[in-house]
């Protein structure tokens, strides 16, 4: 049963062409922002230590993770970034500031060259960030509609100490429940992370 809202076609298109207009500075300033706002999260949810977080390399206009992956580096945390894999799987491999990074096979973007581990890395991961283009406050998540993070999400059912997932948007991405449609097969993540701001979707 699909839940109705906005259809996803039109929504991704307005925040595509809405991050478009971003200046450099609007973005640059917003990743600053953004690796503020994780590691001050990380570090009221465990005491400051060192955690393992799965993240993502953002890509064109999406929210930049380059300076919060260096700054969780230097933070002491363990870093897994996505690898695409056949049938729309993702591998997650280690990485730190000095793994080479090459052009993805099965989609346009980069990945880490390293040991694709399986979902079963999860067991050791405490926070999952997951680019989208937008999220609702009920933590329903707009993808860019390749379906590797929804398989992903979906295949948490599988690991046993199930990490916290949250999608990462600009602040104006982050919308009222029922915003656009999603169906049962569009699994939600438990919280929403803005450049400046946290938000719990877990009822």
């Amino acid at each position: 049963m699909t839940v109705p809202g906005r259809s996803k076609t039109s929504v991704r298109s307005r925040h595509r062409a809405q991050r478009r207009s971003a200046s450099v500075t609007q973005r640059r300033t917003a990743a600053a922002s953004l690796a503020d706002t994780v590691l001050e999260w990380l570090q009221q949810q465990h005491d400051g230590g060192p955690v393992a977080v799965a993240a993502y390399l953002g890509i064109g206009a999406e929210p930049a993770t380059d300076v919060l992956l260096d700054r969780l580096h230097e933070s002491g945390h363990r870093i897994f970034l996505p690898a695409c894999e056949p049938q729309f799987q993702l591998g997650w491999v280690r990485w730190r500031p000095d793994t080479p990074l090459v052009a993805s096979a099965l989609a346009p973007v980069m990945e880490p060259v390293g040991v694709h581990e399986t979902v079963q890395v999860m067991e050791d991961v405490d926070l999952v960030l997951l680019p989208a283009l937008a999220a609702d406050t009920a933590g329903n998540r707009l993808g860019q509609g390749g379906g590797y993070y929804d398989r992903f999400l979906a295949s948490l059912s599988q690991v046993q100490q199930r990490p916290r997932t949250a999608a990462v948007v600009y602040a104006d991405e982050l919308l009222d429940a029922g915003s656009f449609a999603h169906t049962p097969l569009d699994l939600p993540v438990d919280g929403v992370f803005t450049p400046r701001s946290w938000h719990s979707t877990v009822q």
